[in-house]
């Protein structure tokens, strides 16, 4: 449950960083990240513990108004999308093929039901892949040169790209899942 707490923490303060001072945003990373004890921090930057306390405060308000700002602007972005339907009820394949794909490149990988190994976890991590469509972005040649990528991984990857039928992402899928993986010495 920690490490939960930590990601969102981590996440609202990199979020929060165009719109924190350097003073608000070192605070906040020291009390949320490194987990320093507010009476430290006081001390640390020179003022008092009800300071560093207001300070917080205003800063988590600051990180919450962005975040709800955030909400707002997804909110009329689909009350825009709904205007455009209103306006154009009988959209053509093209565009709803269209609608589709950018809908299905911007779902998150790890909101997806499927059982992945530690392995693909791990390899998503360092290949900095959060959506399908930063999955899909890469040739999927490409996967065979990354190190741990072996069998049970493209083995892995095929069923997740048929358990999510998103196979038109990918270009060349049908032919990459049938060629073996060719292992560099």
């Amino acid at each position: 449950m920690h490490n939960v707490i930590d990601r969102t923490n981590r996440f609202y303060i990199e979020m929060s960083k165009q719109v924190l001072s350097e003073k608000e945003y070192d605070l906040l990373q020291k009390l949320l990240i490194e987990k320093m004890p507010l009476t430290q921090a006081a001390e640390q930057y020179g003022f008092t513990s009800n300071y560093v306390e207001e300070l917080y405060e205003k800063t988590c308000n600051k990180v919450k108004a962005v975040t709800e700002l955030m909400c707002e602007i997804d909110h009329y972005k689909k009350k825009l999308q709904a205007l455009k339907r209103q306006l154009n009820p009988n959209p053509s394949p093209a565009q709803i093929r269209k609608e589709k794909k950018e809908k299905d490149r911007q779902k998150l990988l790890y909101d997806s039901q499927f059982p992945f190994s530690r392995r693909m976890y791990s390899m998503f991590v360092v290949l900095d892949v959060r959506t399908f469509g930063d999955l899909a972005d890469i040739p999927l040649k490409d996967f065979q040169h990354f190190r741990g990528f072996k069998i049970k991984c493209k083995e892995e990857l095929i069923a997740f790209i048929e358990f999510e039928n998103t196979a038109y992402l990918f270009k060349g899928f049908s032919r990459w899942k049938k060629a073996p993986i060719i292992q560099l010495k």
